[in-house]
């Protein structure tokens, strides 16, 4: 059920918008249609209305026909603005809007869903093609060169200290754990897995 409430100069307009509506719109739950203006805000009438659809847990629709503020009763609603003329397509377009149920919100919310995962399906195939036909590489040059330039950082670190720890002949061999305690803590994981390192429990 569709309602409107106006002052008395905004008549006409309340007249041609009730002949637009003559179609029977299926909304979820009762719209109430305001037209807003400088008189409809002092009519106790309108008031009236305003306060029953609320209280009703009705749909207000607010129709600016000049440029003022909403009204406080009205605050938080997204009103159309005609100011400068009605508009009826903008009108029927809001209230194919609202005419939404609730399934229809869910149908529509799902249909969306779908469709972004359509797509990011679709990319995710013509990626894998493109990697696959080689039109698409990995940077394996760059990788090299980053995995080089690591390896030289690190080998140049250690090297130093490195030196004067590592066995050199067998009896140095032999007295390794020696040498690996001796050795800075954080040279431990270089030292402990070279072919001279300590014997793990249980393994030689």
């Amino acid at each position: 059920m569709i309602r409107i409430t106006y002052s008395r100069e905004q008549k006409p307009l309340a007249e041609a918008i009730r002949d637009d509506l003559a179609e029977t719109y299926q909304i979820a739950r009762p719209l109430l249609i305001v037209l807003v203006s400088t008189a409809s805000n002092a009519d106790p009438n309108v008031a009236a209305e305003i306060a029953r659809a609320r209280s009703e847990g009705a749909h207000i629709l607010p129709i600016l026909t000049e440029n003022i503020a909403l009204p406080a009763a009205l605050a938080g609603r997204r009103p159309l603005n005609f100011s400068a003329g009605y508009d009826r397509a903008r009108l029927l377009k809001r209230l194919a809007q609202t005419a939404m149920t609730p399934d229809d919100i869910r149908r529509a919310n799902r249909r969306g869903l779908v469709l972004i995962g359509g797509l990011a399906l679709l990319v995710f195939l013509i990626a894998v093609i493109a990697i696959s036909g080689g039109a698409v590489a990995f940077p394996v040059a760059e990788y090299n060169e980053e995995a080089t330039f690591q390896a030289q950082w690190v080998d140049g670190l250690i090297r130093e200290t490195l030196e004067h720890v590592q066995p050199r002949s067998t009896e140095d061999a032999l007295n390794f754990p020696a040498t690996h305690e001796a050795a800075p803590t954080r040279l431990y994981l270089y030292i402990r897995e070279t072919a001279t390192a300590m014997a793990h429990e249980g393994g030689g």
